[in-house]
């Protein structure tokens, strides 16, 4: 990869080319729901403290490692911003990880652009404790990595109030990146990355735990970056629009995020 001296998605691609030949991912390509899978009404997940979980129903593309679906939201968990910054208290209590003052994490005011386009940043928040405030599945993961470096996240709104969440792990090891990328998005029932709630004062409503839930996941050099949009008023319809909304903000972010960091 010393070689090439392309643009940022260009390495990217020729990373996770290079990650697939190694055998690091099984798999992959689009799933499209059969017609008994779009007829039968998706079951609720049981509710857990930490993370978001949502029934998902939609296609699943798996594509140079970064995974993209619509999901219809029951039971979505919103977190306050401590809580997401990783202050929570988890179920287990995560084991002590190495000094990461080598491997410093990109800040929030470094990863985060007050105004993206038409999208305007509402809070940010971050932290050390990568897996304090995630679902269990996605912290499993973590731990079962060369280690995190920190968490970053921020809430951003658009002019019709449609609220964005875009978080963003620092991995120590950028395998991991692609392991993660693809094993979160392969999973089309099971939303790890929790929501962030408006602040008071911010004019955006808390929205109800039934609201709709469109998710993505893509990896950028040492970054897992998760991105998740609801529309203003929580309703359950239009996901191919809600997800046009939410990739190019995602995308500028995770972009100016990676350019910033120094895993």
């Amino acid at each position: 990869m010393e070689g090439n001296q392309g643009t940022d998605d260009e390495r990217w691609n020729e990373f996770v080319s290079e990650f697939e030949k190694s055998g690091g991912i099984h798999g992959g390509g689009i799933h499209e729901p059969g017609a008994a899978e779009r007829e039968t009404p998706a079951k609720r997940p049981p509710r857990r403290k930490l993370g978001a979980v949502t029934a998902v129903v939609g296609a699943v593309a798996v594509v140079a490692g970064a995974g993209f679906w619509l999901g219809e939201g029951h039971g979505t968990r919103h977190e306050t911003a401590a809580g997401a910054a990783g202050h929570a208290p988890s179920r287990k209590a995560a084991p002590a990880e190495p000094s990461t003052a080598s491997m410093p994490m990109v800040t929030e005011d470094q990863a985060f652009p007050a105004h993206v386009g038409g999208y305007t940043k509402v809070m940010q928040t971050g932290g050390p404790n990568c897996t304090g405030a995630i679902g269990p599945n996605l912290a499993g993961m973590i731990r079962e990595s060369k280690g995190c470096r920190g968490v970053i996240g921020a809430l951003y709104r658009d002019a019709s109030d449609n609220q964005y969440t875009i978080v963003a792990f620092g991995m120590k090891d950028r395998a991991d990146v692609v392991r993660l990328v693809t094993l979160l998005s392969m999973n089309q029932t099971d939303h790890e990355v929790p929501v962030l709630t408006p602040p008071a004062g911010s004019g955006l409503k808390t929205l109800p735990a039934d609201s709709g839930l469109v998710q993505a996941f893509a990896g950028q050099d040492a970054l897992v970056v998760a991105g998740l949009a609801q529309w203003a008023d929580g309703h359950a319809d239009d996901y191919p629009a809600l997800v046009d909304r939410l990739q190019p903000l995602m995308d500028k972010v995770r972009k100016v995020a990676g350019a910033h960091d120094r895993g």
